[in-house]
């Protein structure tokens, strides 16, 4: 269901979740991944990734989704850096209380 570059032989999903205060100034993130995953036609196991910000808090909540494409050389995992395929996006906000 995601379109590869070519190429591609793994890759990795990433997460992050942002905890703004614009007035304060301040910010609090959590970030986590996946390990680096074979791109086949295998389906993955569930992918369950957490990123931990305050508990109930009353500020904006941001949630980011992204996809990291590998191409394996010799044995060796190389990021394929062409942005047009490594998609990071904004999923997910939450205005707070």
């Amino acid at each position: 269901m995601i379109a590869a570059p070519g190429g591609t032989t793994h890759f990795k999903i990433i997460s992050g979740a942002a905890e703004i205060d614009f007035e304060g100034e301040t910010y609090v993130v959590a970030t986590s991944e996946t390990a680096i995953l074979p791109w086949n036609a295998t389906a993955t196991a569930v992918i369950n990734q957490v990123n931990a910000v305050t508990a109930n808090s009353t500020h904006p909540l941001f949630l980011a989704l992204g996809v990291e494409f590998y191409q394996e050389i010799n044995g060796e995992m190389y990021p394929l850096k062409n942005g047009a395929f490594n998609p990071l996006s904004i999923v997910k906000v939450d205005g707070g209380v």
